[in-house]
């Protein structure tokens, strides 16, 4: 994970682990175990002690599973954009295989943008599948591009500084005028039924997009399942199809099975 680098097998002191865990939050906003340990190469035990003291001085807060800045912060925190494609890569592209796996010849198919989006549309290309795809994400449409099966349309609009997704008006009144079979989205939080995100314009966006497809379904991987944003997306029974992966916390899978959505669980083909 490049937010790290690579230590080898040079064991860092406390202070200096800690020093990389603030750093990291203060790129992603939350953070899980299992991607701490990925990336400083020391156990879950050791981690828990970190965040547990870093809970103690105030500067996170403690989650099922993980951390996140301190509550006042996270709920309107922007993640760095380009941070969000280190995250949890593993469980995205099995995801994003998942979906791409799930789609038939001949549909019409929105890709929203969102990392684990982006490795559904690289699935997509080596699958070789005949579809007609929209998207708001310029670096999805390029992906999509190099297929020969697929046709692309971009939607116009405002690109988000910092990122490759394009918001606004033009956006919103693109959505208004089509009528696809699926929605492929994603989200920052999933959190007690309910899907949310920091920034109000793409969360805007999301709603328009989820009004233009037959069937929508939501691309998050298990860190997404923590504490509520800013700015409420839908609730999850408003969706189709949740595709996530078995780190997924109990509570939330129950959650959506009672909502009667259909629960897809990307895992390592055996």
């Amino acid at each position: 994970m490049g937010d790290f680098g690579d230590f080898g097998n040079v064991p860092l002191l406390p202070a200096q682990r800690r020093q990389h865990i603030i750093d990291f939050l203060h790129r992603h906003g939350a953070v899980t175990l299992q991607q701490l340990a990925s990336a400083l190469r020391v156990s879950l035990s050791t981690l828990r002690r970190d965040l547990d003291s870093l809970s103690e001085e105030g500067i996170v807060d403690r989650t099922h599973g993980g951390a996140l800045l301190r509550h006042q912060q996270y709920s309107t925190f922007e993640p760095d954009f380009a941070a969000a494609l280190e995250l949890s890569p593993q469980e995205k592209s099995l995801i994003g295989l998942a979906a791409a796996e799930s789609l038939v010849p001949g549909q019409s198919v929105i890709f929203d943008s969102g990392s684990t989006v982006l490795e559904c549309a690289r699935a997509v290309v080596v699958r070789k599948i005949e579809i007609l795809a929209v998207t708001n994400d310029i670096q999805i449409a390029q992906i999509l591009g190099t297929s020969p099966y697929a046709r692309v349309h971009l939607f116009g609009g405002q690109l988000r500084p910092g990122s490759n997704t394009l918001i606004g008006e033009e956006v919103l009144a693109g959505a208004r005028a089509i009528r696809a079979d699926v929605l492929l989205f994603g989200a920052h939080a999933v959190t007690d039924g309910v899907v949310s995100e920091t920034s109000s314009d793409v969360a805007a966006v999301k709603r328009a997009l989820m009004q233009s497809a037959t069937s929508r379904r939501l691309l998050v991987d298990s860190s997404k399942f923590r504490p509520r944003v800013f700015m409420s997306v839908c609730k999850v029974s408003e969706l189709d199809e949740i595709i996530t992966d078995d780190g997924a916390p109990t509570d939330e899978i129950e959650r959506i099975r009672g909502a009667g959505v259909k629960l897809s669980i990307a895992r390592v083909p055996t």
